[in-house]
């Protein structure tokens, strides 16, 4: 699972720094400035590049740390997978809500003037985008906190292994 979180990682670095470089073009920087697409490409790059690689560097490191397995294995995968899903839906909304939005900015009728002249028009058609960005990243968070859980049980189960070693007698008692 660790291997996962890194792959993943690197998989939105790689669309980031492709993103960020077509973003700049004219055609595309004129459809997606001052949208939530910026957006989306700042969270996959700060969510899924950093996040990621976070991620799997702790669940690497606990077990050198503190000399102790974690605690919940299978609860690594389920926030592999919790978390992935949850950064996807976060990213593709906001993608697809900047579109919208440029492209609802842009638009005109045919005797010139703006098809969308109010703000709130564009917000409204947005809706549905947010409640799919609130729960990616509700799943991205939930993701987390299976990691901060299972960081936890694997610090207090190997501080529970030392006291028991602690209070162990290395010798045996006189007859």
């Amino acid at each position: 699972a660790i291997l996962k979180f890194f792959v993943v990682g690197i998989t939105f670095y790689g669309m980031s720094t492709f993103e960020g470089p077509m973003m700049s073009l004219r055609s595309v920087n004129s459809l997606s400035h001052y949208t939530d697409w910026t957006i989306g490409h700042v969270h996959g790059g700060a969510l899924g590049w950093n996040g990621f690689i976070i991620f799997g560097m702790i669940y690497w490191l606990m077990p050198r740390l503190w000399k102790k397995e974690v605690a919940y294995p299978s609860l690594v995968t389920t926030h592999f997978w919790v978390s992935t899903i949850g950064i996807l839906l976060y990213v593709t909304s906001m993608w697809a809500a900047g579109i919208t939005q440029g492209l609802m900015w842009r638009a005109m009728r045919e005797n010139g003037t703006l098809m969308y002249p109010d703000f709130l028009e564009t917000v409204l058609n947005l809706i549905p985008f947010y409640w799919i960005r609130l729960l990616g990243g509700l799943l991205y968070f939930s993701g987390l906190l299976l990691m901060v859980w299972n960081v936890y049980k694997t610090i207090a189960l190997s501080k529970a292994d030392k006291i028991v070693l602690q209070d162990t007698p290395h010798t045996l008692p006189a007859l």
